[in-house]
């Protein structure tokens, strides 16, 4: 079955070269290999002409990860689709060990591979689950806090996959939608798999899937505007909190949600955080942009909505750490 890798390139020359190699090692699996790259200014462009087979195509810098996400799923003809960072390499068996786990008849619609650092040393991603917070301020549900490092069976569900590297089954991601192009960075997993589990859609974790990544290296990045990654990042991030709310949630849930911009702005003042404060205004201007779009994917998705509403996902009993191992 034929794979199709997709990459979301921003600047990433110095990972190109072993993640394309790493690629071409794969054993078991035919791969079409799609690189996005976002506006690069560094010398990505020419190391990919290096590489026959290699289909590249440009998409705006400013857009984000997932839109280039979503502009090479659009050009893809692999019935399964491997989203990955630029800044990774895989071990051989990897998309092997990923496509053996997708069972679309048994609603199996995504795998999610366990991570190490980029030189192997330490793991820094396994199953995923929930478990309760006094008030996690960085959460989607402030009564949840995420755990990204369980170590559970292969094949263990995971309500959601990092977006720094999965395969999912393109009918699946079809059917719920895609990946939401408005969110620049930061919670566009959380997003995706949340319509997935509405939808009735099951993720599971992969250890013996094994990928060595170089998480955060945008952050040492620029925008093409000139403002430096995480700034741009931290109003996409605390955007996209409230933008999940604001399409998921029941009104109840909603109304909890919103208490989060004013106790993270207190929380800034009071840490004398003054450059994210001011942020945090700009994460208010960011969502009013937002806002017509998110209230009529709302009125759209209302009856779904209805029946599992969003906050439920962070309260599933499968994705909870028990409390004996809390």
């Amino acid at each position: 079955m034929l794979i199709s890798v997709i990459i979301s390139n921003f600047d990433g020359a110095g990972f190109l070269p072993k993640l394309l190699n790493s690629l071409a090692a794969q054993t078991g699996v035919e791969t079409e290999i799609v690189i996005v790259d976002r506006e690069s200014r560094d010398e990505s462009r020419a190391i990919l002409a290096r590489y026959n087979g290699v289909k590249v195509m440009t998409y705006p810098a400013e857009l984000g990860l997932c839109a280039g996400y979503a502009a090479g799923a659009d050009v893809a003809s692999g019935k399964l689709l491997f989203f990955a960072n630029e800044d990774l390499h895989l071990h051989p068996d990897c998309l092997y060990e990923l496509a053996t786990r997708i069972d679309p008849a048994r609603r199996i619609a995504a795998a999610d591979p366990w991570q190490w650092t980029y030189d192997g040393s330490v793991w820094t991603h396994g199953v995923t689950r929930f478990k309760p917070a006094r008030c996690d301020l960085y959460s989607p549900d402030p009564g949840r806090s995420f755990n990204f490092t369980c170590d559970f069976p292969d094949g263990s569900r995971t309500p959601l996959a990092s977006a720094g590297a999965f395969l999912i089954d393109r009918d699946a991601y079809r059917e719920v939608g895609g990946w939401d192009r408005s969110f620049f960075l930061d919670y566009e997993d959380v997003d995706l798999f949340l319509r997935l589990w509405q939808q009735g859609w099951h993720c599971v974790g992969v250890k013996s899937a094994r990928v060595f990544h170089t998480a955060n290296s945008a952050n040492t990045k620029t925008t093409r505007e000139g403002i430096v990654v995480p700034h741009r990042r931290y109003v996409s991030a605390r955007s996209n909190l409230h933008a999940l709310a604001l399409k998921y949630y029941s009104p109840m849930a909603l109304t909890r949600s919103a208490a989060l911009w004013p106790m993270m702005l207190l929380n800034n003042l009071w840490q004398g955080r003054w450059r994210l404060a001011g942020l945090d205004l700009r994460v208010l201007a960011d969502l009013a942009r937002r806002l017509p779009a998110l209230a009529r994917y709302r009125r759209s998705h209302r009856a779904v909505n209805r029946q599992y509403p969003g906050e439920l996902f962070f309260r599933d009993s499968e994705f909870q750490i028990p409390p004996a191992s809390r």
